[in-house]
C-alpha cells in the first residue's frame, strides 16, 4: 500500500486529488507500520493503516502505477514471489532510478520517511523495508542473471502503461535500461 500511494503521487498521470489523498496517507502507514509488524499496535493504529490500503486501492485506480510495479509483476510470474517481497527488493532502486525527474514529489516523500531531500528518499525507503524484515535482492527471492532479460522484455510486454506513467520514461524503461536496473537488484 505504500508504493501503490508513492507511485501514485509521483506518476505522470497524478492530479491535484490524487497527490492530496496520496500525501495524506503515506505519513499514516510509515508511522505505523512498523509497531503495527512488531505486534505493539494499537486498534487506532490499524485504522490508520487499513484506510491507508483503502486509499492506496484508490490513487492507483485514478493516477495508475510506475516502475517499481512495472518490474515486480514479471518477477512474482516468473517465480512464487509475493507481491510486497518483490515490491521490497525493487521500489528502492526504482525510485533511485526515478527521483531526479520530479525532485519535489520524491523530496516531499524522503521528508514523511524522515529524510530532507529527494536523494533522501531510496535510503529512508530501505530503513523502513529493513524494520519490517523486507530488507530482501532480487537474489534472495530466487531471481538469477539468467532471469534478467525475460524479466526486461515481459516488463515491457505486460506493463507498457505503467512503464509509460514513470517519470522520467523515456530514459529508464528501454529494455537495456530495464535489464541494467534487474542486474542492480540481484
Amino acid at each position: 500500500m505504500l508504493c501503490h500511494c508513492i507511485e501514485a503521487f509521483t506518476a505522470n498521470n497524478a492530479q491535484p486529488f490524487t497527490d492530496a489523498l496520496a500525501l495524506y496517507a503515506i505519513p499514516l502507514i510509515a508511522n505505523n507500520i512498523v509497531s503495527l509488524y512488531r505486534g505493539e499496535g494499537t486498534d487506532e493504529q490499524w485504522s490508520k493503516v487499513c484506510l491507508s490500503g483503502t486509499i492506496g486501492g484508490m490513487v492507483i485506480n485514478t493516477a495508475g502505477i510506475t516502475l517499481g510495479h512495472a518490474m515486480e509483476h514479471p518477477v512474482s510470474g516468473l517465480k512464487d514471489i509475493t507481491h510486497g517481497r518483490g515490491l521490497a527488493a525493487i521500489e528502492p532502486v526504482a525510485i533511485e532510478a526515478t527521483y531526479r525527474y520530479n525532485r519535489f514529489k520524491f523530496g516531499r516523500i524522503a521528508r514523511m520517511l524522515g529524510g530532507f531531500t529527494a536523494e533522501d528518499c531510496a535510503p529512508r525507503m530501505r530503513t523502513l523495508l529493513k524494520s519490517l524484515d523486507l530488507d530482501v535482492t532480487l537474489g534472495d527471492l530466487g531471481i538469477g542473471k539468467k532471469d534478467i532479460p525475460w524479466l526486461a522484455r515481459n516488463a515491457r510486454k505486460v506493463s507498457p502503461g505503467n512503464l509509460v506513467n514513470t517519470p522520467g520514461s523515456e530514459s529508464t524503461t528501454s529494455e537495456e535500461s530495464l535489464e541494467n536496473l534487474y542486474a542492480s537488484m540481484i
